[in-house]
Parts: structure tokens; sequence; C-alpha cells
């Protein structure tokens, strides 16, 4: 397997993300192509300024709580689908069936006071930029929007598909044998972050300015797959059914 980090300027709101990533590399069939969801905010204009948001009293609770600014604990509140607490700097949300810290809005390479939000529906913008990149080359490729989280009770990040198109993002063991003949009953091989961990080695967390990595030769099945099977419902959830069943507050 290949990984070939690609390098572009800043890249500002109305710029068109498949136009900078293809006059910077040529794709080949089969390769899957991750895209920074900040290089996408920022295409997009989604960043906001989040100094002149009003705080809700339980965005100042929360904000005295976790070290965060009002107005950015607000603009969580309003994005996230359940909260559950909080750590310094950090609130514990649910977003689009996703754990993930602050609705997954961040501060890091997004303008001083401003901060990057999702796409809105990220599947579908993976979408969008496999097909234009298929009608301008004539390859067949994946897509991957990759973005960063924690993972429990270890240090740092790694990358997660945010969104995914083109290809399948698991593969299923169970059924199967292992080494020593034994019926494997639960694993299943999540590719898609897999892959996303890949290329954010390569992005980083800071000035490097590499929004894209193309991965060649994964060993990925392509085509048109529900891209869903990244998920599992909370109940299900190892890590998140403790949770789950605890009650979590409330989103005001």
């Amino acid at each position: 397997m290949e990984v070939i980090p690609i390098k572009s300027p800043v890249i500002s709101k109305g710029d068109d993300i498949v136009t900078i990533l293809l006059s910077r590399c040529k794709v080949e069939d089969g390769d899957i192509v991750a895209i920074a969801d900040k290089a996408i905010a920022a295409a997009q204009g989604r960043f906001v300024r989040y100094e002149d948001i009003k705080p809700s009293e339980k965005a100042i609770e929360l904000a005295k709580e976790s070290g965060l600014e009002p107005g950015f604990v607000e603009l969580v509140l309003r994005n996230a689908d359940k909260v559950f607490g909080t750590a310094y700097r950090t609130i514990l949300t649910l977003k689009d069936g996703i754990l993930v810290a602050n609705a997954g809005i961040d501060h890091k390479n997004a303008p001083k006071g401003h901060a990057a939000l999702w796409p809105d529906d990220p599947n579908k913008e993976a979408e969008r930029i496999r097909v234009e990149i298929e009608k301008r080359t004539g390859k067949k490729v994946g897509v991957i929007i990759v973005d960063s989280r924690l993972s429990p009770l270890r240090m740092g990040t790694t990358g997660f598909a945010l969104g995914i198109s083109g290809f399948r993002g698991i593969r299923d063991f169970r059924g199967k044998r292992d080494i020593y003949g034994k019926k494997i009953l639960m694993t299943v091989m999540n590719l898609a972050d897999a892959l996303a961990t890949t290329a954010h080695i390569f992005m980083g967390e800071g000035d490097d300015l590499v929004p894209f990595v193309l991965i060649r030769g994964a060993p990925v099945e392509l085509g048109h797959f529900n891209p869903d099977e990244l998920k599992i419902e909370p109940e299900r959830c190892a890590y998140f059914r403790p949770l789950y069943l605890s009650r979590p507050r409330d989103v005001f």
C-alpha cells in the first residue's frame, strides 16, 4: 500500500476542493482519496465566529466546568444531539451517531476567534466529491472525509472517517475461522477509520498544509455501499452503552 501526502496552500471560502486536488496529483483507479474535514469547512465557509454568539445560562455553566469559551460552548450545544459531561476544554457529546468531543467543532486550523463545523451531511459531501473526481478523470476512486478524535483512556488523537463514498467501510469476519479453526463471533474490522488514521498521520494537526492524502493499493472493495455500516446502535456499543444508560444530560 502506498500513501501519498499532497500539500496545498491555505484553502478559502469558495475554493473548489476537487480542482485544487487534481491540480496537484494524478488519481488512479482504486485510489482512496482522503480529505481533511477542515479543508471542506474552509471551502464551504463553515467557520463560525463564536465570540459573537450570546451564550445561554447552560453554556455559561458548562464553560465554567470545562474552561472553554462561553460562545464556543453555546455553539457546541446548538450542534450536539446529546451532552454527557465535561473534561478540561472538552464537552463529551453525541453528534450524528458519533461519540465525539465538542460535537466535532474545533478551534484548530480556523481563524482566531472562529471554530470549524462539520459539513451538514459528510457522507453526501464525500459522494459529491467522488462523483466529481470520476467525472473529470474517468477514474473509480473512494473518498474519505477525515477528522480526528480521542479514544477512551488513550493519549492523543487518531483519525476517523467522518464521511465515506465509493467503497465498503468494513470487513466482516463473523462466521469465518481463526488460525485455530474457531468460528469468529464478533469481529468486524473498520477499514474506513483505519485508512483515515493512516491519512491523519500525514495530515498532522498543525500547520502541515496537507489537506489531501492518496492511499493507493488499499485492500478495499470499491462500489456503492451503505456508509452507515460504520455505525452501531448505542445499546450495542461496549464503550457507549454504560453512558447511554446513565440518563445523559438534555441539550437546551
